[in-house]
C-alpha cells in the first residue's frame, strides 16, 4: 500500500534541482536516490549530454561517493586533476565540460539518501554562499523523505492493525493507530510544502477508511474537526488539553462535544467514545 500512496524521491530531487537552478548561478546540476551504499543519478538540470544519466555513483568513488560515504558536503576545483577523489567517473564529467564540482549529501537519521551536485564548466572554486544554497536544498530534502519515512511507518502499523478483528484488538493498537492519525495531522500543519502537505491530508482519509477495519457503514458522519476532538477523548485527553493541543477555545472544543453527542445519541464523553467504536468511527 505505502508503495502506491508514496510519493517519488526521484520526483522529489527533480524539483529540488529545479528550484536551485532559479537560486544559483551553477549551469549544471544533477543528483539521484540512494540505494545502499550507491547512489544512481536520476534528475539533471543543465546537461548537454547523457553520460551522466543512470550513472551509479558507488561509495567513497569520485567527489559523490566520497560525499556519501563521509556525510558531509565537498568540492573540488579542477576535477580531473584533483588529489582528494579517485578518478573513476572522469569521463562522464568531462562528457559535460564540467571543471569544479560540488556535492550535498542528503542524510536522514545517519543514512545517506541521496546526493545533489552543483557544477561550473570552468576552473574556477565555488562560492560559500552558492555552496550553503545547495546544503540548504539537501537539508530541506532530507527533512521531506523524513516525513515520507513517517507516514509509511505509521501506514504499515496501520495495515498490520487493519487484519486484526476489532472486538480483538489490543487497546494499544487502537491509541496507536488514533496516535498515527494526529501525527500525520500535525506534520501537515507545519509542512511549508503545500503539495505534500496535501498528499499527507490524502493519507488521512484513507487512514480513516481503514480505521473501521470493514466493519458496518457508521449511521453517522463527523466533521473532521469534530473526529479530532473525538479521537483525544478516546486517548483520555480533557477538554483544556484537546483545546491546547488543537489550538481551540475551552468553550470551541465543548461546542464540538455537544454536537458529537447529539450525533451519536449519547449523554457522556464515554458513551461517545463507545457508539463511535461500535460504528467504526474510531479504532
Amino acid at each position: 500500500m505505502t508503495d502506491t500512496l508514496r510519493p517519488s524521491d526521484e520526483d522529489a530531487i527533480r524539483a529540488e534541482l529545479r528550484r536551485l537552478r532559479t537560486s544559483t548561478s551553477l549551469p549544471v546540476m544533477f543528483g539521484g536516490v540512494a540505494d545502499g551504499p550507491r547512489v544512481r543519478l536520476s534528475g539533471f538540470v543543465g546537461t548537454r549530454g547523457t553520460m551522466l544519466r543512470n550513472l551509479v555513483i558507488d561509495s567513497a568513488c569520485g567527489l559523490g561517493g566520497r560525499v556519501m560515504a563521509e556525510q558531509r558536503p565537498g568540492a573540488v576545483q579542477d576535477y580531473a586533476n584533483s588529489p582528494h577523489i579517485t578518478h573513476d567517473y572522469d569521463h562522464e564529467v568531462a562528457s559535460e565540460g564540467i571543471e569544479s564540482l560540488f556535492a550535498a549529501p542528503v542524510v536522514v537519521h545517519g543514512r545517506t539518501r541521496a546526493t545533489l551536485y552543483g557544477g561550473l564548466r570552468a576552473n574556477l572554486p565555488i562560492g560559500d554562499v552558492v555552496a550553503e544554497t545547495v546544503m540548504r536544498s539537501a537539508r530541506s530534502l532530507a527533512h521531506e523523505i523524513e516525513v515520507r519515512d513517517e507516514v509509511d511507518r505509521r501506514l504499515v502499523m496501520i495495515e498490520n492493525a487493519r487484519a486484526e478483528p476489532a472486538a480483538h484488538r489490543d487497546p494499544r493498537v487502537s491509541e496507536g493507530i488514533i496516535e498515527s492519525y494526529l501525527a500525520l495531522r500535525s506534520i501537515a500543519d507545519r509542512l511549508d510544502d503545500l503539495s505534500l502537505a496535501a498528499e499527507i491530508e490524502a493519507v488521512e482519509k484513507k487512514l480513516r477508511v481503514l480505521t473501521t477495519g470493514g466493519s458496518e457503514p457508521a449511521k453517522v458522519s463527523l466533521s473532521a474537526r469534530e473526529f479530532e476532538v473525538l479521537v483525544h477523548v478516546a486517548l483520555g485527553c480533557r477538554n483544556a488539553e484537546i483545546g491546547q493541543r488543537l489550538g481551540l477555545r475551552l468553550d470551541t472544543v465543548k461546542s464540538y462535544m455537544r454536537n458529537i453527542m447529539t450525533k451519536l445519541g449519547v449523554r457522556s464523553r464515554h458513551e461517545a467514545v463507545v457508539e463511535a467504536r461500535r460504528q467504526g468511527l474510531i479504532p
